[in-house]
């Protein structure tokens, strides 16, 4: 089927026409396509959508290309997604400042952070008592078991002092070390007849005792607990004990036996402190106990610590406190050649600074 000139010169006058309108600036109807996702209102105002703000969570996917990659991503093929970029938290147990409002504070213990020490100094108060039997036998005949109140005159409550420092490295890591010396005397009439070392003390002799002892501790703290209101540690630690134990006597001129006793122990333990109460100015009230078992070189130790701290800010987290309670040391000796066992019980107080 041709086509009909007549259409075609029809066309042609068409795109003529318009040409020469165009040219004279004549104005004709502007179509504009307007998406799905815009929203037309009256009097043909069209509202942009409102931008969407992209997940805060879920994986970010890219196109693999030579360049650098986030530290922390998995590629699958030729894309890699990367994990979600989540915001810090603030520290979740900041101590109240000033809080002195309505309402009750929140009860914080207050904790240790990396880099910082503390120092204590402890005041014992304890009933001390301790035994020796030295050596087994003497001559055929079996030495004596010595009281050191009631037969060589030692003071049964001395006022002891323990000297402490702890240093903070890792957030749940700490060292520590504690010395606590010990030097006592007495004098006394013996009471009763008694073999010690070499030597016989018959009764209502005059004697005089001197005793020599040393405890410290070297030692690692792993936090294994820590939240708000309460830290549980696990410590492990040497212990070195030296004794001396000296006994002069008129019959035999001055010092008539010295016994010496150096021990190398490993001691376990725990400690728990649970907050009671923490004041709107800061200060907390809490509960701070520990216990520890000493073994090896013969000899069974526990050391038992139970009683309460207060704790004043002192701003930047350093912290000053006082702690007192009730405290059990005890060393008890494990051989058939020597016995030289020593106890102290009572109560304790301490003061400490944490800077």
């Amino acid at each position: 089927m041709r086509i009909s000139p007549c259409i075609i010169l029809v066309c042609l006058a068409f795109c003529v026409a318009a040409t020469c309108a165009d040219a004279q600036g004549q104005s004709f109807i502007r179509v504009r396509i307007v998406p799905d996702s815009m929203n037309v209102g009256p009097a043909g105002v069209i509202s942009l959508p409102q931008q969407v703000d992209p997940p805060s969570r879920g994986p970010v996917r890219f196109q693999r290309a030579s360049g650098r990659y986030p530290s922390k991503s998995v590629c699958t093929g030729d894309e890699c997604f990367a994990k979600p970029i989540v915001k810090c938290k603030p520290p979740a147990c900041e101590p109240p400042q000033q809080l002195c409002g309505p309402g009750p504070s929140p009860c914080i213990v207050p904790r240790r952070l990396p880099g910082q020490w503390e120092l204590s100094v402890q005041t014992f108060f304890p009933n001390a008592r301790g035994k020796v039997r030295w050596p087994a036998v003497v001559f055929g005949i079996p030495t004596t078991e010595v009281d050191f109140n009631t037969d060589l005159g030692l003071p049964s409550h001395p006022t002891l002092l323990e000297y402490g420092a702890r240093f903070q490295f890792r957030p749940h890591w700490a060292v520590f070390y504690t010395i606590m010396p010990i030097h006592l005397e007495g004098n006394t009439i013996t009471n009763r007849t008694f073999y010690f070392g070499t030597r016989v003390y018959p009764a209502f002799t005059p004697i005089k005792t001197t005793w020599d002892f040393t405890y410290q501790r070297v030692g690692v703290v792993y936090q294994a607990i820590s939240n708000c209101n309460a830290t549980v540690s696990v410590y492990n630690s040497w212990v070195f004990n030296e004794q001396r134990l000296s006994v002069g006597s008129g019959i035999c001129g001055g010092t008539c036996n010295t016994v010496d006793r150096t021990r190398h122990m490993v001691m376990s333990g725990i400690e728990m402190q649970k907050c009671i109460r923490t004041m709107c100015n800061g200060g907390t009230f809490s509960c701070d106990n520990q216990v520890g078992i000493g073994y090896l070189d013969g000899t069974l130790a526990v050391d038992l610590q139970a009683g309460f701290r207060f704790s004043v800010p002192m701003n930047l987290n350093r912290w000053g406190y006082v702690k007192g309670g009730y405290r059990l040391l005890n060393l008890k000796e494990d051989r058939d050649d020597l016995k030289l066992d020593a106890f102290f019980e009572g109560g304790f107080a301490e003061l400490g600074l944490i800077f």
